[in-house]
């Protein structure tokens, strides 16, 4: 049977070795995370300008009136 001190080293050690693996791990990720944002930066072709529309006033209104009745009607 092991003691207790043999036991607790024993647990620091897998411990250690677990939150090694773990940072590594997490670290290589960040950087592959990082060089696929990069390389589609870089590469992909970059979006068309969006074209902000007009508030059509009589569009406005009518959406506002529909609400309103919307309103109204839900409103007993």
């Amino acid at each position: 049977m092991e003691t207790t001190a043999q036991l607790l080293e024993t647990g620091l050690q897998v411990t250690f070795i677990g939150m090694t693996v773990v940072f590594i791990l997490l670290t290589t990720l960040v950087g592959v995370v990082m060089a696929m944002s990069a390389l589609c930066q870089r590469f992909a072709p970059e979006a068309p300008p969006v074209k902000k529309a007009a508030a059509d006033d009589e569009l406005v209104s009518v959406i506002a009136a529909a609400i309103n009745h919307y309103r109204r009607s839900r409103a007993l």
